[in-house]
């Protein structure tokens, strides 16, 4: 299934980190298996998925409710209502579908990413870490790459930063230029102080197709350490032209450099 920009639900530490559920390939089935009642309810859990990717989420949540009530076994319409509701930001309906998801499907890495994240999200690092590092093991649609960049940027958040790294690092082992795990690693690096490494990670973001306000912030807030005016202007620039009613060209024209 398509999967979830991260940006539209997660209004966070530059992460990326949902993803749609998936059917596992032992459940896949062919047309001709299918009960009427399950091909109906994977209608709707479609439609759903497409409009919660488009924002529309009361349309989404009026979609899936259809899929549950249609079948109230299928284990990814309670996932993606569970998104819904993240993105709704109406925790404790979000919590409660994420368990109902879990119950039925204990061992889904994107459910257990996508939960874990929530978790983070809460400050409940006690039970999100556990979780997300199951779901760097668990089978996913997208193997690791998205559960180690959870699980990293969400150390990021309790301050332990050496696991952050090392988890970071380990993403980028299987997608260099991944903008999400760079930009991340380059926020490890600047919290600490190394200004020259923080900049290499924030570069492969900034000089790619898939720069966003947080990178160029980023990328703006280490130049200011480094006292490296032009490349800060620059960035601010680009900030103001590509992202003009962003959160971060309100800090940058304010100079909230430590925020």
């Amino acid at each position: 299934m398509i999967r979830l920009i991260a940006a539209a639900l997660l209004g966070l530490l530059m992460l990326s980190g949902c993803q749609l559920p998936h059917a596992p390939a032992q459940d896949l089935q062919t047309a001709s298996d299918q009960t009427e009642a399950r091909r109906r309810a994977g209608i709707r859990l479609q439609l759903a998925t497409n409009y919660l990717e488009a924002g529309q989420t009361a349309v989404a949540l009026d979609e899936i409710k259809q899929a549950i009530a249609i079948d109230p076994s299928l284990a990814d319409a309670y996932h993606v209502r569970a998104l819904i509701y993240m993105s709704m930001n109406e925790r404790t309906l979000a919590e409660d579908s994420f368990r109902t998801a879990a119950s039925m499907r204990a061992n889904d890495g994107d459910l257990l990413n996508n939960y874990g994240w929530f978790l983070c999200q809460q400050g409940r690092y006690g039970e999100a870490v556990p979780m997300l590092q199951r779901a760097v093991s668990a089978p996913s649609a997208g193997g690791p790459v998205k559960p180690l960049i959870s699980l990293g940027a969400c150390e990021l958040r309790q301050g332990h930063s050496a696991e952050a790294e090392k988890n970071l690092k380990a993403a980028l082992g299987y997608d260099r230029n991944n903008p999400v795990a760079n930009t991340n690693l380059a926020l490890v690096f600047y919290r600490r102080g190394d200004y020259v490494q923080a900049r290499q990670y924030v570069l492969r973001v900034n000089n790619s197709q898939f720069v966003t306000a947080q990178s160029l912030w980023l990328g703006a807030r280490i130049a200011h350490r480094q006292g490296d005016g032009r490349t800060q202007d620059a960035l601010g620039a680009q900030l103001r032209s590509r992202f003009p009613d962003s959160r971060e060209v309100a800090a940058y024209e304010q100079g909230a450099w430590d925020e």
